[in-house]
């Protein structure tokens, strides 16, 4: 079963864009791990919204100890205010519709 994660992100004051390209860095090999559904950057005026899917809790894992948070995790670290927010979901479909019902 899928698992969904949503990471909500706090940079820094005058900090957004450094954060969003940081994450562009690193985005396309996110994109080639195994299991990775999907890894979509969101933005507010103050905070980057990351939602994630994962094919499997165990691909979920591999990537967070992964060698591409390992890199991308402390570079983040030095622009944000405080830990990201994070929220790992299990998708419960609904309505008729299973495309519009689900991630």
């Amino acid at each position: 079963m899928s698992v969904v994660v949503t990471a909500v992100v706090h940079p820094k004051p005058g900090r957004l864009q450094e954060a969003l390209d940081t994450y562009a860095r690193y985005i396309d090999a996110v994109h080639a791990e195994p299991g990775c559904e999907l890894y979509a950057l969101h933005a507010t005026e103050d905070s980057i919204v990351v939602i994630e899917k994962w094919a499997s809790r165990a691909d979920l894992d591999a990537h967070a100890t992964g060698a591409v948070l390992a890199k991308l995790g402390p570079e983040l670290d030095a622009l944000r205010e405080r830990p990201a927010d994070v929220t790992v979901l299990t998708p419960r479909p609904a309505g008729a519709d299973p495309a519009k019902g689900a991630l």
